[in-house]
């Protein structure tokens, strides 16, 4: 009996560890930090006129962007931002579909693909990056975009 209850206890010890370490191995990972719209305030006294391009990092999952700005007068007057998936098409109204265009992935892929042609304009609109919305099933896309637009806004500032 005394075996027993320490196999018992042990078994529910060793169960709860291994549980831990998923919940634990789960949480980890290398993920881009979100940005902090607090950190994102456009200055743009500073920039000089012309096109500034910048790509961003690499999603191992869901590929790259890559972000055009023109400034002029110290204003952005024109934004393009291309996602790209990782055999480098351009995300567009196929992106998603190898589960079939019903499938609940398409759908979420779609946002992203929506959300990717919103970012520049209420960039432009606003001339702060602070402000332009993240849109939910888009993470990846906004921070990609938030991204691109520092190392382009950066690069207009030298």
């Amino acid at each position: 009996m005394r075996n027993a209850q320490f196999v018992i206890r042990n078994g529910k010890i060793f169960f709860a560890i291994i549980c831990a370490a998923f919940l634990i191995g789960g949480c980890g990972g290398e993920k881009n930090p979100a940005p902090n719209p607090a950190q994102n305030k456009i200055e743009l006294s500073k920039a000089k006129d012309g096109i500034y391009t910048a790509e961003s990092s690499l999603d191992e999952k869901l590929g790259k962007s890559i972000l055009t700005l023109t400034i002029k007068d110290k204003k952005i007057v024109a934004a393009e931002f291309e996602g790209y998936d990782l055999f480098g098409n351009v995300k567009g109204e196929d992106y998603g579909s190898l589960t079939g265009k019903d499938s609940a992935d398409y759908k979420k892929a779609q946002i992203a693909v929506k959300a990717i042609k919103t970012y520049p304009a209420q960039l432009v609109e606003t001339q702060d990056l602070r402000k332009v919305d993240a849109i939910s099933g888009a993470s990846i896309s906004y921070e990609q975009f938030v991204e691109t637009a520092n190392i382009a806004l950066n690069e207009a500032m030298k």
